[in-house]
C-alpha cells in the first residue's frame, strides 16, 4: 500500500502549549505521534500517560508529540476551555485546536482516540483508532527513528519547541466531586493537586489525604499518592472513600489512622470490562469516576469501562467487585442489569432504592432501581444528541453532565457541565429546568460536582474557576467557599517511566495482510477465524468482542462498529463481518479495515484466565472484478 504525506495541521483555530504554530514540513526528520482527542473521552484520557511515558523515553531525540483537539461537545471547543483540560490533565506537548473538526476530515479520522504516527521523512507510517498498546507504539517509534538514522535523514537534534510561562498556583486546582459528612464536615477532591482536603463546614482544612505529588502509593496521609481524584463517600464508620480516576482505583482513608489503603484496583489500567465476581484488590479497573455507600456495599461508577460495579464484602477487609449493570458497550440501551448499556457513567446520586447517574456521553440522566436492577432514562436521547433545552423529560437536552445531587424533596439536581449550569429534574412532573445565577452576576465554569447541605443550601464544585461555592436552593449566589490552611503543593517528582519488553518490530499490529482482499460493489462476508494460542481456550462465559473501524475509504466500505460473541469452551471460533461497498468513483480504489479483538482467555497450569487483545489490519482492493468473500486466520498471543 502507498504511502500518504501527512496534510499539514491547519485551519486551526488556536495553537497551545507553543508560543507560534507548527507545521509539519519543519519536523522532517522527526517521528511526530498525532493524537486526535476530545477532553469530554475517557479513552482520550487513558492515553495521555503512554505519551507522556513515551515522551520521556525519548526525551533528547527527535520525537514529537502534537495534539489535535477535535471536540466533540461545543461546549468543549472554545480553545480557553481546551487550556483547562491541558492544565488538568498535565499535557505537557503542544496542542492544535482544530478548527470545526476540520484537521479531523483531512485526516479521515472516525472516532477519539485516534493516533496517527508520521516518520521522518513527513508520510503517514500508521494509524491507530482506539488505546494504543505501549509496547507497539514504542517498537514503531524506535524502528522509524532507527530506519531514518540508516538512511541518513534523521533530524540531529529534536526542535526547539517555545512552551510559554506556566499557570501561577492556586490553592485548589480543578476541583471535581465532594462529599459532605453528616456533621458538616466536607470532603473535596482538589483533584488538579492529586488529593482530598477534608475541611471544617467553614472551610478550614482539617485533614489532607496525599502528599499533593501524583501517583499511586497506600501510605500514611502525608506520604500517600493520588492520580486526580474524583468521586468520594462517607461511611458509616466515619472512613471516607475514594475514586482515584487516574490510578484506576478505589481507595479507602481511615480519618482514626491517618491512612490510605487500596481497595479496588491494581494502579494499573485495565483492557476489559468487569465480566463476573472477582477479588478486588487483583482486578484491574478502568477510570472509576464516582461512589455511593448502600449498608456494606460500595457502588461505583466505572467511567472508562461505561459500567456501574458493586464492592462488596469477603472477609479480612477484602472485597469483591462485580458489574452492576452494562457490559462495556458505550450506548443507551435501558432494561436490566444483563441489557442495560450506559456510556462513561460520572455521578451517583442515591434517594432510597433509586439511584440516579449522570451518564456524561449521552448527556443522559439514568436511574437505577436497587431491588429490581432495571435502568431506564429520564433525560437524554444518545451518543450524539445533546443541547441546553429545558421543558418535558423527552425534549430537555443537557451537555456531558459530570454530577448529580438528590434534593430534601426528591427533585434531581444536575451539575451540566459543559453547558456551565445547573439544571433541575422534577421527577414527579418530568420537566427540566435550568437553575439561574445571572442576577448576581456569577456564573460557573464546567461545575463536576455538587451536594445538598442540610440547611438545603448547594455546595457546588465550579472546577473551571477552580473554586466551592455556595449557592441558594433556587440557584442564587451566595459566597465562595474560602478553603483556608490547605498545605502548600511540593513541586512534580516524577519517576522513571516504566520500562518496556521487547516486541518484534512488526508489533504494531499482531497480523497484516501482505496481499489485500478484492471486494466488489455490494454486500461482502468477511470470516474471521481465532485460534487461541497453543493450550489455551476461550472463556465460556465471557464475550469475546470485535471493533472495526475502516480506516481509509469509509465513504464506500461500511460495517458494523461492533460485534459481541457468546463464550465458546473451545480452542477456536469463527465469526462473519458484514461489509456494504458502494458503488466505485474509479476502477480500483484502495480501502483498509482494522479490527480490535479483545477476548478472554483460560489455560496453564493450574488453569488461570486473562484477557488478551489483538489488532489486525486488513488492506482492501475494491474493484468490479473482485470477490464476495474473503476469510482471515488469526492466531492469539498468550496473555502475559
Amino acid at each position: 500500500m502507498e504511502r500518504l504525506r501527512a496534510p499539514e495541521l491547519e485551519p486551526a483555530r488556536a495553537w497551545l502549549g507553543t508560543t507560534r504554530p507548527l507545521r509539519l514540513r519543519e519536523l522532517r526528520g522527526h517521528v511526530v505521534i498525532l493524537d486526535f482527542w476530545t477532553s469530554c473521552c475517557v479513552n482520550c484520557m487513558h492515553v495521555l500517560p503512554i505519551l507522556r511515558d513515551l515522551e520521556r523515553r525519548h526525551a533528547g531525540r527527535p520525537v514529537v508529540v502534537i495534539g489535535v483537539h477535535s471536540a466533540k461537545f461545543p461546549g468543549e471547543a472554545r480553545p480557553e476551555r481546551v487550556a483547562d483540560a491541558i492544565a488538568r490533565h498535565d499535557v505537557e506537548h503542544p496542542v492544535v485546536v482544530d478548527d470545526g473538526l476540520a484537521i479531523w476530515e483531512r485526516y479521515a479520522i472516525r472516532s477519539w482516540p485516534t493516533l496517527v504516527v508520521v516518520g521522518p521523512d513527513g508520510t503517514i507510517a500508521a494509524v491507530a483508532p482506539g488505546e494504543p498498546d505501549p509496547v507497539a507504539l514504542d517498537t514503531l517509534v524506535r524502528g522509524l527513528l532507527a530506519e531514518a538514522e540508516a538512511h541518513g535523514t534523521l533530524a540531529a537534534a529534536p526542535l526547539a519547541i517555545p512552551r510559554g510561562d506556566p499557570p501561577p498556583p492556586r490553592p485548589l486546582a480543578f476541583p471535581g466531586k465532594l462529599a459532605v459528612a453528616p456533621d458538616g464536615r466536607i470532603a473535596v477532591a482538589d483533584s488538579g493537586h492529586h488529593r482530598v482536603l477534608v475541611l471544617a463546614p467553614d472551610g478550614d482544612v482539617q485533614l489532607s489525604i496525599g502528599s499533593g505529588r501524583r501517583g499511586h502509593r497506600d501510605a500514611a496521609f502525608a506520604d500517600a499518592r493520588l492520580d486526580d481524584p474524583q468521586g468520594l463517600a462517607w461511611a458509616d464508620d466515619g472512613a471516607l472513600w475514594i475514586c482515584d480516576a487516574r490510578s484506576h482505583t478505589v481507595r479507602r482513608a481511615d480519618l482514626s489512622r491517618g491512612r490510605l489503603d487500596t481497595v479496588a484496583g491494581t494502579g494499573s489500567m485495565g483492557h476489559v470490562p468487569i465480566a463476573s465476581p472477582s477479588p478486588a484488590r487483583t482486578t484491574a479497573l478502568r477510570s472509576p469516576w464516582d461512589l455511593t455507600v448502600v449498608g456494606e456495599r460500595v457502588l461505583v461508577c466505572l467511567a472508562g469501562s461505561h459500567q456501574l460495579g458493586v464492592l462488596a464484602p469477603a472477609g479480612g477487609g477484602e472485597y469483591t467487585i462485580d458489574a452492576l449493570a452494562g457490559d462495556g458497550r458505550e450506548a443507551l440501551v435501558d432494561g436490566s442489569p444483563r441489557v442495560a448499556c450506559y456510556a462513561q457513567p460520572s455521578g451517583f446520586a442515591r434517594a432510597g432504592d433509586r439511584l440516579y447517574v449522570a451518564d456524561s456521553e449521552t448527556s443522559a440522566i439514568r436511574e437505577f432501581d436497587l431491588g429490581s436492577g432495571e435502568t431506564r432514562t429520564l433525560v437524554g436521547a444518545g451518543l450524539f444528541d445533546w443541547g441546553n433545552e429545558d421543558g418535558p423529560f423527552a425534549a430537555a437536552r443537557l451537555q456531558h453532565p459530570l454530577g448529580v445531587a438528590v434534593t430534601a424533596a426528591g427533585d434531581v439536581l444536575v451539575a451540566d457541565t459543559f453547558n456551565d449550569r445547573l439544571r433541575r429534574l422534577d421527577v414527579r412532573a418530568g420537566l427540566v429546568s435550568t437553575l439561574s445565577l445571572e442576577t448576581c452576576n456569577e456564573s460557573l465554569r464546567e461545575p463536576g460536582g455538587l451536594a445538598v447541605l442540610a440547611d438545603g443550601d448547594l455546595l457546588v464544585a465550579d472546577t473551571g474557576h477552580h473554586r466551592f461555592v455556595r449557592l441558594a436552593a433556587d440557584g442564587r449566589f451566595k459566597a465562595e467557599l474560602e478553603v483556608r490552611g490547605a498545605p502548600a503543593v511540593p513541586e512534580p517528582d516524577e519517576p522513571p517511566p516504566p520500562s518496556l519488553a521487547a516486541a518484534p518490530a512488526t508489533r504494531w499490529f499482531d497480523l497484516v495482510l501482505e496481499r489485500a482482499p478484492t471486494l466488489a460493489p455490494g454486500r461482502a462476508t468477511a470470516t474471521l477465524r481465532l485460534l487461541a494460542p497453543e493450550g489455551w481456550k476461550f472463556n465460556a462465559g465471557a464475550p469475546q468482542r470485535l471493533t472495526l473501524e475502516v480506516s481509509r475509504r469509509s465513504d464506500l466500505v461500511t460495517t458494523a462498529e461492533r460485534i459481541t460473541l457468546s463464550g465458546q469452551d473451545r480452542s477456536d471460533m469463527s465469526v462473519e463481518i458484514d461489509l456494504e461497498v458502494a458503488e466505485l468513483p474509479t476502477a480500483e480504489v484502495r480501502s483498509e479495515l482494522l479490527v480490535r479483538v479483545d477476548s478472554m482467555l483460560c489455560g496453564g497450569d493450574p488453569e488461570v484466565c486473562a484477557p488478551s487483545q489483538a489488532w489486525l489490519r486488513i488492506p482492501l482492493l475494491l474493484t468490479s472484478a473482485g470477490e464476495a468473500a474473503f476469510r482471515v486466520d488469526l492466531a492469539l498471543a498468550a496473555p502475559v
